[in-house]
């Protein structure tokens, strides 16, 4: 199957013609820092971090990791450390394809770093720095936002050029009020955009297909042996035979598989065995989905305008905000149209987000701004771009506060 991402997204709002360009060709393309107390940003060139909170039986320490997803990054350290994945905490994801950093808390290791028993990891994809005691856990959304160091390339202009078009880009945004606050790819997946069909499927209650696609659905961007391993389950749903085929990074799918053998092919005893913030995740993907749906129907037929609300939209902090729906979700106005339609094309109801397994796992619903704009714009350097003779390359930094999509703000600049 072909990944169509288009359908994921809304649309682009900026009407001034973007610079085109790729992102992460490698990547040191995509650096991401955390941006947490006091305005300190965990930029993951840095050797050593202050992590601020008094003394306590939390562990914490700054994740570094370069071209791996946040989940199997901890996995590593969950493997390497000897402890229980469930009892590492951080505040959010971060990009795969890219160099991050980002503040971590482990419950149940204070007697093992005191006595030098727990030691950092320093691998060339993951490094574990400036490990200290903290009173407070890390929980999901506990940071202001994140700082962004990126590099653009294969830009088929000359540097004069990019320089105009990107400053009228900029002022259009502060024209306009900012950009659409749509989810990125990342949140359905970037190889493999599933997470959201598996949240589907579980909100409909069929767990064995949510675990069926997570396994066993195939996208044409993988490598063959991984599809031949999917293929294996998906076709036959043999699960020795995909024991064998599954590469060991591939960990949650062979963890899924691990379980269906010993569980004698219980999936819902297989779901469980994954961390709850895994299973979280799902929902959350296809709340996601759902308000990229709402933002485009809401642009395309009843209002391009993104600082003034629609009947049923509520303003906070002179910012329009609209339910991600949920088990607490009310539908009023245009708003509850727009929404009650995708639900109607979906074949879903709130109904489902009412069950006490969905609202368990993130599906009690909440409000999202329409908009964000980033802040502390800096264009660093554009110049002949080393990688792609004959073309340009631009270095830009930005911030952007937690729960927006820095690959939202490009997708503007690039068009």
């Amino acid at each position: 199957m072909t990944s169509n991402f288009l359908h994921l997204q809304a649309p682009n709002i900026i009407n001034s013609e973007g610079i085109g360009g790729k992102i992460k060709q490698k990547p040191e393309d995509f650096i991401v820092g955390e941006i947490i107390e006091n305005q300190q940003v965990l930029d993951p060139r840095k050797e050593q971090f202050n992590l601020p909170g008094r003394t306590g039986l939390f562990l914490h320490f700054v994740l570094i990791k370069r071209n791996l997803d946040t989940s199997n990054a901890l996995d590593w350290v969950s493997r390497l450390w000897k402890i229980q994945r469930d009892n590492i905490n951080v505040a959010g994801l971060k990009d795969k394809r890219a160099f991050t950093a980002q503040r971590v808390s482990v419950w149940g290791l204070k007697d093992s770093f005191e006595k030098g028993i727990i030691k950092e990891i320093d691998l060339p994809t993951i490094k574990t720095k400036s490990l200290s005691l903290r009173l407070k856990e890390i929980r999901l959304g506990g940071l202001w936002g994140n700082f962004f160091d990126v590099t653009l390339r294969d830009i088929h202009l000359p540097k004069e050029e990019v320089r105009e078009k990107i400053n009228s880009i900029l002022k259009e945004i502060k024209e306009i009020g900012g950009i659409q606050n749509s989810y990125g790819i990342q949140r359905f997946g970037e190889i493999r955009p599933i997470t959201h069909l598996v949240g589907k499927k579980l909100l409909e209650g069929n767990i064995k297909e949510a675990i069926r696609i997570y396994v066993g659905k195939v996208f044409d961007r993988e490598a063959e042996n991984i599809i031949e391993a999917r293929n294996s389950f998906w076709e036959n749903e043999d699960v020795e035979k995909a024991l064998d085929l599954f590469p060991s990074y591939l960990r949650i799918e062979r963890k899924l598989l691990f379980s269906l053998r010993k569980r004698k092919q219980n999936y819902m005893q297989a779901l469980s065995s994954l961390p709850f913030q895994l299973q979280k995740l799902f929902i959350h993907a296809y709340q996601s989905f759902l308000f990229n749906r709402y933002l485009k129907t809401r642009y395309n037929l009843y209002s391009k305008k993104i600082t003034e609300p629609i009947s049923g939209e509520i303003v906070k902090n002179n910012a329009v905000f609209v339910p991600l729906v949920g088990a607490n979700t009310k539908l009023e106005g245009d708003m509850g149209e727009i929404y009650q339609s995708i639900l109607v094309e979906e074949e879903l109801s709130l109904h489902e987000f009412q069950k006490p397994f969905i609202k368990k796992i993130g599906g009690r619903g909440s409000f999202r701004s329409i908009s964000f704009d980033p802040e502390d714009i800096r264009i660093m350097e554009i110049c002949k771009d080393e990688l792609n003779e004959g073309r340009t390359r631009m270095n830009m930094s930005f911030k952007i506060q937690k729960g927006s999509y820095a690959t939202e703000f490009l997708r503007e600049l690039m068009g």
